[in-house]
């Protein structure tokens, strides 16, 4: 008799199974939701939330089950496109989420319903489009290989000037205390000091470069406290260059992109400690909406429970604002929806919100008002033909893909621009499977950002995104790195320099091929 060989692993479940999950835990939440709030929930708005949920699940339990990397755009995409549109929809009309600015529309659960539909359609052309791409998507033939001498010598010149630009503004506005206070008093007092900001800003994530690659070895050997410490000085670090002035979103995401850039160069990140910064920014976004609104004063407001709970309703600043306002578009979405198809009182910006995006870098003063900005359009759209002023009345709102679609060329565009997300994830994964000394990795944290904020955010944050964020780091690896092609002439060979942690590099002529398995 012969005996077969058995693993003694357990079998790893695959798509279908991602797919039960998908449908059994989004059914079982309908279900659930509908029990206990039958009067507000049972509605057919939860049928396409419920298909949302599933088609989007598959990818975020895919990720959840680790069958795909922490940090790959896939999975990143569909954990946040799993909140996106299916929790924070049902979130949004359980709670009775409205935007207390906006008047709320008759049959307001018809048009978050309808707006599941659309993005039901949307989710379609994405995953279509990056199956379609990803069966065509190859790994990069070239590596970036930082020199040893390079980004010191770089650097010994950029941090000094970032961090000297820094200092001037401080002085400028009587010290730290003083530009706190400037800031709480009299936000005007810093227009026409974007670029600026812009420079000084830049000086946390570029020595956190110059760490990460110049210490990678020690990193690589250090415990998780260590780097925890590390994680914790780079944020304050942070604070200090630009947090102070109110910009939540760029400390937030410096922060992901710190993690990320660990996780990619350093070792990989444990997902427990992942979970515990995750609801370290929750808390952080929370708390820090009471600086934003109160400046200086919100220490004192931080102190008291009850305060901070008249404050929050008094601001609007509440722990569901940040909730369904910040971090999800579901409640605006509709609402722009509504007022488009049925009343009816818009023109459509007819790609002039997208050709206006680039011109974000302009300073207000100079910048031509020839083509519709985003501002322009969204406030005509939430209140009426010809409402727009600079002076009296504009609308801030952020729309999200489908939002920015909608303002642009009507309602039945906006599904086919989630094609625009796959190409994106697509090309962001590409990178994932470069060699692990490009240096590129460092900017892939950044690229995997840049697929949820597509997602969330407008093309005009997109711009100042990549300008004030990926720029920097792009241009300092670019001008560090020599590229090397990795084509079946040769392949590279990475020795490592006695004394430093930087490689140098050797090439041999044998034959190198590449296998990668692709998450579908």
């Amino acid at each position: 008799m012969k005996l077969r060989n058995r693993s003694t692993q357990p079998r790893r479940q695959g798509p279908v199974f991602d797919l039960a999950m998908a449908v059994s835990v989004s059914g079982a939440t309908v279900v659930t939701v509908c029990a206990t709030n039958p009067e507000t929930m049972l509605h057919w708005f939860v049928i396409p939330v419920f298909l949302s949920g599933v088609l989007i699940g598959v990818d975020f339990f895919a990720w959840l089950r680790n069958r795909m990397d922490l940090f790959d755009p896939v999975g990143l995409v569909g954990a946040y496109g799993y909140y996106f549109f299916f929790i924070a929809p049902l979130l949004t009309v359980m709670w009775r989420y409205h935007t207390p600015e906006l008047v709320e529309p008759p049959g307001w659960r018809d048009w978050i319903g309808l707006m599941a539909i659309l993005n039901c359609a949307g989710l379609i052309v994405y995953l279509t489009v990056r199956r379609f791409l990803q069966n065509r998507s190859h790994p990069p033939k070239t590596v970036w290989i930082i020199g040893p001498n390079r980004l010191v010598h770089l650097m010994a010149v950029v941090l000094p000037l970032t961090a000297a630009v820094q200092v001037w503004i401080f002085v400028r506005f009587g010290g730290l205390w003083g530009y706190m206070q400037t800031f709480s008093d009299d936000f005007h007092a810093f227009d026409g000091m974007g670029w600026i900001f812009l420079v000084a800003e830049t000086f946390p994530v570029l020595l956190a470069v110059l760490v990460l690659v110049y210490k990678r070895k020690v990193l690589k050997q250090a415990p998780w406290t260590a780097i925890a410490l590390l994680i914790t000085a780079f944020f304050l670090t942070k604070m200090v260059f630009g947090g102070l002035r109110g910009s939540r979103s760029n400390t937030i995401l410096a922060m992901f992109w710190l993690c990320g850039a660990i996780h990619f160069w350093v070792k990989p990140v444990p997902r427990h400690l992942v979970t515990t910064g995750i609801a370290f920014l929750v808390a952080f976004m929370y708390l820090y909406g009471f600086y934003k609104d109160q400046g200086v004063n919100a220490f004192d407001t931080l102190q008291s429970s009850d305060e901070m709970q008249a404050t929050s309703h008094r601001t609007k600043r509440t722990f569901d604002a940040a909730l369904l306002g910040d971090l999800a578009r579901s409640e605006l979405q509709a609402y722009v929806l509504y007022r488009v198809l049925s009343v009816g009182d818009y023109d459509y910006a007819a790609g002039g919100t997208y050709l206006n995006a680039p011109l974000a870098i302009i300073p207000k003063s100079i910048r031509p008002d020839w083509l519709p900005s985003k501002v322009e359009k969204g406030t005509e759209a939430l209140v009426g033909r010809g409402t727009y002023s600079q002076a009296y009345q504009q609308a801030s709102q952020v729309y999200g893909l489908a939002g920015e679609a909608m303002l642009n060329f009507s309602p039945w565009f906006a599904p086919l621009s989630f094609a625009g997300l796959a190409f994106i994830v697509v090309k962001t994964r590409r990178v994932l499977f470069s060699h692990p000394d490009d240096a590129r990795r460092l900017l892939l944290p950044f690229l995997a950002i840049a697929c949820i904020l597509v997602l969330n955010s407008d093309l005009d944050n997109m711009v100042l995104f990549f300008l004030a964020s990926v720029l920097p780091v792009l241009a300092v690896v670019k001008l560090s790195a020599k590229t090397l092609s990795t084509s079946s002439s040769g392949h590279i060979s990475l020795q490592r320099n006695q004394g430093t942690d930087l490689p140098t590099i050797r090439r041999s002529f044998a034959p190198q091929t590449a296998s990668i398995s692709r998450q579908t």
